[in-house]
């Protein structure tokens, strides 16, 4: 065999392997994508759960029931004549009535009436004095949260317990419009230290690209460079985003980076609550928070963990420099999480009814109700 020969063959070698490479790749990212698309159709929700509300945004349908069907679950959800998920709220015989407040994992988003965590309080506790209410409105923002806390007082509430998600609540506070939601809300302003409210009454508007962020992701790195130019191209792509979490990103860098990029959406949060604080202590009720996890904060190593573990300990310092108490959930849902245990849907992202038993447990361990 001549070398023309030898040389024309190794490069066809090559090109072969190249080419089965490429084939592989597009195969596998083909793959991704089919099933990533899966699981987004496969969502579907019975019409009319939530209602336009100007003040708010939106609030749940009084009366209203429904399924909600998703690739990991298939559950129904049931709202009382006052707007809320289980009983209706309000001191019936003069017992303690403790509120739940927060977004889509106080609701319980994926799980059965019966299976949050606020149900299992009330089954835990149903031959006590004390009764458990769910106020939590898939979606909420903390900001939407204290302009719902005034009229709840109506209910006359012995306490109320604030579930901060520390996935997005602290970034949603910054915007007319959430990550992850369709609606538009109110919002304020710091103005020396003074809260300025803004976007009242909510428009009805559909949200537009100007205030859209591309990810959570996004919200959360702003001006941060996780990646060079190389592999940010790589997260154009199922498989790419797939390679840069094996190769890791810069820790150290991005806590440092959070640790500062965090101060100003807590600034406005605890001026959030200094607000509610002053307003349930004016009606006799005491205020505490719960910080709670997401599914990415049990991830190391990726931006949602990071972020996620650095704002739970700024959050608990800023508490305790205010003396307000505050109960961290990471910490013992870690310990059950890498005891196997499924707390979470692998794909919606919300508790499973494991995840809510398990919180409902560690809360009645925290609280003296």
């Amino acid at each position: 065999m001549s070398q023309g020969e030898r040389n024309r063959n190794a490069a066809f070698a090559i090109a072969s392997a190249v080419l089965a490479v490429v084939m592989a790749g597009s195969v596998v990212e083909w793959a991704l994508r089919a099933y990533s698309n899966t699981i987004s159709e496969s969502e579907s929700m019975d019409d009319g759960f939530v209602l336009y509300d100007p003040a708010l945004g939106w609030k749940l349908n009084p009366g209203w029931s429904g399924q909600h069907h998703h690739y990991d679950f298939n559950v129904s959800y049931s709202v009382n004549e006052e707007g809320f998920r289980g009983p209706v709220p309000g001191r019936l015989t003069g017992d303690p009535d403790i509120f739940f407040v927060g977004d889509s994992f106080t609701f319980g988003l994926g799980v059965n009436d019966s299976e949050t965590f606020v149900a299992a309080l009330n089954r835990k506790h149903s031959e006590d004095t004390v009764r458990f209410s769910n106020l939590g409105v898939p979606g909420y923002a903390p900001d939407q949260s204290l302009l719902a806390l005034e009229p709840i007082l109506k209910f006359q509430p012995s306490s109320v317990i604030w579930v901060v998600y520390l996935g997005n609540d602290l970034l949603d506070i910054r915007y007319r419009f959430p990550l992850q939601a369709a609606y538009g809300k109110p919002f304020f302003d710091l103005v020396g230290d003074r809260l300025a409210l803004r976007n009242s009454p909510v428009p009805m508007v559909s949200k537009s690209t100007s205030f859209r962020p591309d990810s959570v992701q996004s919200a959360i790195l702003r001006d941060f460079e996780l990646y060079s130019a190389g592999r940010d191209a790589l997260n154009e792509f199922q498989i790419g985003r797939r390679l840069n979490s094996l190769v890791g990103i810069d820790e150290p860098g991005l806590t440092q980076y959070l640790e500062k990029a965090n101060e100003q959406d807590i600034q406005l949060f605890m001026a959030i609550t200094s607000r509610a604080q002053t307003l349930l202590r004016g009606a006799g009720v005491e205020l505490e928070f719960v910080l709670m996890p997401g599914s990415g904060y049990f991830r190391e190593g990726t931006v949602p963990g990071i972020y996620q573990q650095t704002l739970e300990l700024q959050l608990s310092q800023a508490f305790d420099r205010l003396g307000i108490r505050a109960v961290s959930l990471g910490p013992q849902l870690s310990k059950l999480y890498d005891q196997g245990q499924v707390l979470f849907h692998p794909n919606e992202g919300h508790l499973t009814a494991v995840g809510h038993s398990r919180v409902s447990e560690i809360l009645d361990q925290a609280f003296s109700w």
